[in-house]
């Protein structure tokens, strides 16, 4: 698996800090990130509609559950052929079923055509995965950061991002758009502060 290191010292930091102050106290808390990879696309984007309203744990058991049950093959043939009631035996609500075997179909019938991904733009690569059942825009930003590896991108939807920039600012009324409109200014590195903002209070839990 690939992995993608940001170092509190980098240039891309001091980088960041210049274009907005306020981000200094982010990257004092947190000296290092690692960013993790999933390079299989088909997966990724499996396992990112598995996580939808689960946490991280009890999401990661059914994955592991389906790596098992389609013997460690998590393709899209697999998936079409996969048994519903068996699907449904390791935690997978009927809406999920019916999503991974959306992006099964998708991926099959090439409407979502993985192989074209890296040469696709953020926005072109959201708008081919939103075609999808149970992908929406949200998923797919995910998707751009942790399997494309996309350093600029940052996701108003994610209240973990919001509520931990509201801290950064010391202003909880801060509005979607007003988020929006700050997060432009650390462009092209967005992602990067997406990363130590969802890991800022690592510390405290």
């Amino acid at each position: 698996m690939k992995q993608l290191k940001y170092h509190q010292n980098s240039s891309e930091i001091n980088y960041l800090i210049q274009k907005d102050p306020k981000l200094k106290n982010l990257f004092s808390r947190k000296e290092e990130i690692i960013v993790n990879i999933d390079e299989d696309y088909f997966q990724s984007l499996a396992g990112v509609i598995i996580a939808q309203q689960l946490s991280s744990k009890v999401a990661g058991v059914i994955y592991q559950r389906l790596r098992v049950l389609l013997e460690n093959q998590i393709t899209p043939e697999k998936i079409i052929n996969a048994d519903e009631k068996e699907l449904r035996g390791i935690g997978l609500s009927y809406p999920k079923i019916k999503y991974l075997k959306s992006l099964a179909d998708c991926v099959i019938m090439s409407t979502v055509d993985l192989s074209k991904l890296d040469q696709l733009s953020n926005e072109e690569v959201i708008q081919m995965l939103v075609q999808v059942k149970g992908i929406g825009v949200w998923s797919a930003q995910m998707f751009l950061m942790f399997s494309l590896g996309r350093e600029d991108v940052f996701s108003v939807l994610d209240l973990g991002l919001r509520n931990a920039l509201k801290k950064i600012y010391e202003s909880p009324n801060l509005t979607n758009q007003e988020i929006e409109e700050l997060s432009l200014k650390w462009s092209p590195y967005r992602s990067i502060v997406s990363h130590f903002l969802w890991h800022a209070w690592d510390s405290q839990t």
